[in-house]
């Protein structure tokens, strides 16, 4: 049988030189397939070797560590897992961005199966192909004794990407090009990060997973499960804020603590607009809203109206965290 190294790349979210943000979360995201493809590969009889970098670091940092635990086992290949980012199609043009896998040189003993690896993964999630790609400038590629590919499994930042996305049915594809085999696979029971046992478009969720429903008010439920995957303080409550918005928006139900004059602000809205690139002063308002409309490709018209399409979008977003 087989011997691999697997990592997920970058440091963990939130944490140093973590990865690629936006529908999904690189950092997240690809732990989840990295678990799921040692689980898979140690089934199928093989010996698989975690080599995540899971300390907060820098790039170089996270990267050094990286290989040094990859070189510390005589292994056939490593295998690096990464989403990829730069469409910017926040809307969706009806295109996905795609599955690719860097090599170091044509030649690589790993080329074969970097081209079933793409062919794989395009097939299972239905999307775009990219093909194997050639890159002598990353650390990974040219550091590590094995020969290693990279796989940049999607699009973080691609609409039409996130709807397809699943991570153990990318994890279970790419073992089937590493091996050139289907494969049992079976069940999970290890549970995961990001939509905890997989994360996944059509929405399954473990026990651990934070779900809402989806009825376009945010109440304290969507207040918590955002509290949760921005990892502020879970209350259910959104403190210090504006209160001439409050009466603007009704899609914005119990646990807003509304004040004349806020003395502070709010770490999740905080978060929020950090992510959707809004101005970063913790209150909800008529610009953080179109933001997040934005953001999410709804009307932006700067309120959060009851039965919010946009808190809608938001709240699906959620449910695929």
């Amino acid at each position: 049988m087989a011997k691999y190294n697997v990592h997920a790349g970058h440091c963990p979210q939130g944490k140093g030189a973590s990865g690629a943000v936006g529908f999904l979360k690189e950092s997240v995201e690809d732990r989840i397939v990295k678990n799921e493809m040692i689980r898979l590969l140690k089934a199928e009889g093989h010996t698989a070797y975690d080599c995540t970098c899971d300390v907060a670091t820098t790039q170089n940092g996270c990267l050094a560590r990286i290989v040094t635990k990859c070189n510390s086992h005589s292994v056939d290949a490593d295998g690096s897992v990464h989403l990829n980012s730069g469409r910017k199609d926040k809307k969706g043009d009806g295109d996905t961005g795609g599955v690719e896998v860097l090599i170091y040189s044509w030649d690589s003993k790993v080329y074969d199966m970097a081209v079933r690896i793409c062919e794989e993964v395009s097939k299972e999630l239905k999307i775009r192909n990219r093909g194997v790609k050639v890159d002598t400038s990353l650390y990974v590629l040219r550091n590590t004794k094995a020969p290693a590919f990279l796989v940049e499994c999607c699009f973080v930042d691609d609409r039409d990407d996130y709807e397809k996305w699943d991570a153990k049915r990318c994890a279970k594809a790419i073992v089937r090009g590493m091996l050139n085999k289907d494969i049992k696979g079976g069940s999970s029971t290890s549970g995961s990060s990001g939509s905890s046992s997989g994360s996944t478009a059509s929405g399954s969720a473990s026990a651990s997973k934070a779900t809402v429903t989806v009825d376009g008010y945010w109440g304290p439920n969507t207040t918590k499960a955002l509290q949760k995957i921005f990892g502020t303080t879970v209350d259910g409550k959104v403190s210090n804020q504006y209160e001439c918005y409050k009466d603007q928006n009704p899609g914005l139900e119990d646990g807003w603590e509304w004040e004349d004059d806020p003395s502070g602000y709010s770490p999740l809205i905080k978060a929020v607009q950090k992510m959707v690139g809004a101005k970063q002063d913790g209150h909800i308002g008529p610009k953080t809203i179109r933001a997040i409309q934005k953001y999410f490709g709804c009307t932006q018209d700067g309120v959060f109206s009851a039965k919010s399409p946009c808190i809608k979008k938001l709240q699906q977003w959620i449910n695929k965290q």
